[in-house]
């Protein structure tokens, strides 16, 4: 279950670099293609605030439940909703945008700025506080409780899965050509 949280926020880091990139690329008065910052909002939505985020808090639930303590994780379904907010909304002006609407550049660049700054500092928090915290405090017991729990929650990933979906096909794409 850590396995994939990790490699599902290595994952995420790999997209809020690109959409670093693009903001830096707005900064600097360059074209970008803004359809495939759409697409990055748009997998994070879909994947990180439908599945992943969901996912993590089950296993915050279960460490509340069994230590009674909230402590590290207190936080961090609050910060969930405003991650799932924050997407929303930067995925509505992307598609103001995309949709002829005018909407200043610099607004753009500040609300994709703070966006990535946003979900970078939260990886940062669960990377160093709380999964930490949960690997020492879970047993194998809690482990088996909470791969039941949240096998509702556990989707193939739709851009880095196996089963990838045609959906994303185009970041993808990009995706391999930054790689090359």
């Amino acid at each position: 279950m850590l396995a994939r949280i990790h490699t599902d926020h290595k994952h995420i880091l790999t997209l809020l670099r690109v959409l670093s990139g693009k903001a830096k690329s707005l900064r600097e008065g360059k074209e970008v293609n803004l359809t495939l910052i759409r697409d990055v909002v748009h997998y994070l939505m879909q994947y990180a605030d439908h599945s992943h985020h969901p996912m993590e808090d089950i296993l915050y639930r279960h460490y509340l439940d069994k230590t009674g303590r909230d402590g590290e994780v207190s936080q961090l379904e609050r910060e969930h909703e405003r991650l799932r907010v924050s997407t929303e909304e930067l995925l509505d002006t992307l598609g103001m945008i995309l949709n002829d609407a005018v909407v200043p550049r610099e607004k753009l660049i500040q609300d994709v700025e703070a966006f990535v700054e946003m979900q970078i500092r939260h990886l940062k928090y669960e990377e160093a506080k709380v999964l930490p915290l949960l690997e020492a405090t879970f047993d194998e017991e809690d482990w088996k409780q909470v791969d039941r729990l949240v096998a509702s929650k556990l989707v193939e990933d739709p851009l880095f899965g196996r089963a990838s979906e045609q959906e994303f096909e185009d970041l993808r794409n990009y995706l391999a050509d930054v790689e090359d």
